[in-house]
């Protein structure tokens, strides 16, 4: 014989969720006010400039098919160098987490939570329209090529070392920017609830869309002034995807890698050191 529990313990279970649902709008409140802001302008722009609203979200004028499976291979790749990434860190470093993790006391963001997938998902379609707006620039500009016979020596290395000058040059005031107190709790919290990075790009996509939008627009730009100052290539711009995608992945590991080249200095500690001391190291 089945009897129905009580209902004075069915009610606080109920009670419990809607509380827990509260608390997590609570407690994510700003980011999804600017989120929420920032969808009513795209669709305020798709009801009154249909044209742009389409240049912008697909500059290429892929059909439905073409588009969605562009986005999926791209999303494919990146888990992919991803996945190699940490494999390979994980081999070389035999597990061994960096100095400066030992008897922290913080265990970080230590599960994703709904505005994390939410934001990911997003950024992953942002990151494709932007690829799209690169493709569409290499294809329409003079200051662009793509042909193997155009490989030249000012648009390969020279080229390839501005892109990643400039775009710093670029994103150091934008984020430190993004530190205001009147912005940041609207935009660049949600990537620092994160203190202790480690989960590679699942930690370094999971910012919030207009912070990706901004920072893919620096690097639009600095390609539009490198374009017109040594023109660039498009191998040289696949090259500076992977590294850059790299590079951002390490950023958000927990492994103390560190090089040099050309006049940089990287080290995974100045990106560990910005999460934990947000005013530090700026530049990515």
């Amino acid at each position: 014989m089945c009897v129905a529990p009580p209902k004075s313990l069915a009610q606080p279970t109920a009670r419990r969720r809607s509380t827990i649902v509260e608390d997590q709008l609570r407690k994510h409140k700003k980011s999804f006010q600017s989120f929420a802001a920032f969808v009513g302008l795209l669709l305020l722009l798709r009801s009154k400039r249909r044209e742009s609203f389409e240049k912008l979200t697909n500059p290429l004028n892929l059909s439905r098919e073409y588009y969605w499976c562009g986005w999926a291979l791209k999303c494919l790749g990146l888990q992919l160098l991803d996945h190699i990434v940490l494999v390979l860190l994980d081999r070389a470093y035999n597990n061994k987490m960096m100095m400066y993790r030992i008897n922290t006391g913080n265990r970080g963001l230590v599960k994703l939570e709904w505005i994390d997938y939410l934001f990911l998902c997003i950024n992953s379609v942002v990151e494709w329209q932007f690829t799209c707006h690169v493709i569409d620039i290499v294809l329409s500009s003079p200051n662009f090529a793509w042909r193997l016979n155009d490989l030249g020596m000012l648009n390969t290395l020279p080229a390839l070392y501005l892109i990643f000058a400039i775009d710093d040059a670029f994103y150091a005031p934008l984020h430190l920017l993004m530190h205001r107190p009147w912005f940041y709790p609207y935009v660049h919290k949600h990537h620092h609830r994160q203190q202790l990075p480690e989960r590679g790009y699942a930690d370094a996509g999971n910012e919030h869309p207009i912070e990706q939008v901004l920072g893919l627009s620096c690097l639009y730009i600095t390609l539009v002034i490198v374009g017109h100052t040594t023109s660039v290539h498009a191998l040289t711009i696949f090259v500076h995807f992977i590294l850059y995608a790299i590079l951002a992945l390490l950023n958000h590991t927990a492994y103390d890698v560190q090089f040099r080249f050309w006049g940089f200095e990287y080290t995974t500690r100045a990106h560990e050191t910005h999460h934990r001391y947000p005013t530090k190291n700026l530049a990515q």
